[in-house]
């Protein structure tokens, strides 16, 4: 798990002054676009319009209904070929505090399944062929064909590589 901690000494609060010193059309274009994403039907505009913002996208992956894709910091997000993101799930790159900002990329890698409302939290990496369970908080890393689910999400099943392409 990656992230950076940007400590804060202004006078409001961290969330306020971000939009204020940071490219205002930008955020705006990011959080319409993640906006209008929630609700297309469509795959290839969905994800195109991802790329647009900056989230890198592999093949053929499938995001649900709903689906929160953080528009502050798209840019950090990795998301592999073959991945499914369950309806309502979020994707988050950043956190604020009173004190602070907390800012780190997500990584999904290929074939993950990411289950209908989840959360991924910043800095996290979800491995290969790993499933997170629907409505599990994750805040660690989860390794390659592991199952895991829950709040916090604790493991719930692994298996080797050997076994799942047996049973293909």
């Amino acid at each position: 798990m990656a992230f950076q901690q940007f400590n804060y000494t202004g006078t409001t609060n961290p969330a306020w002054e971000y939009f204020h010193s940071h490219g205002k059309l930008r955020t705006i274009a990011n959080g319409f676009i993640c906006h209008i994403c929630q609700i297309l039907p469509s795959m290839r505009i969905k994800n195109a319009l991802y790329r647009l913002i900056g989230v890198k996208l592999g093949k053929h992956v499938v995001i649900a209904a709903y689906v929160i894709i953080d528009p502050y910091f798209p840019e950090i997000i990795t998301i592999e070929d073959n991945v499914i993101i369950g309806v309502g799930a979020s994707i988050l790159t950043h956190e604020y505090s009173q004190q602070g900002l907390r800012k780190g990329p997500v990584h999904i890698k290929h074939h993950a399944l990411i289950g209908g409302m989840s959360m991924i939290r910043s800095g996290v990496t979800i491995g290969e062929h790993a499933v997170v369970a629907a409505h599990s908080l994750v805040n660690k890393d989860v390794d390659d064909y592991t199952t895991v689910g829950g709040v916090p999400a604790k493991i719930l099943k692994t298996q080797t590589k050997e076994k799942d392409n047996k049973s293909i």
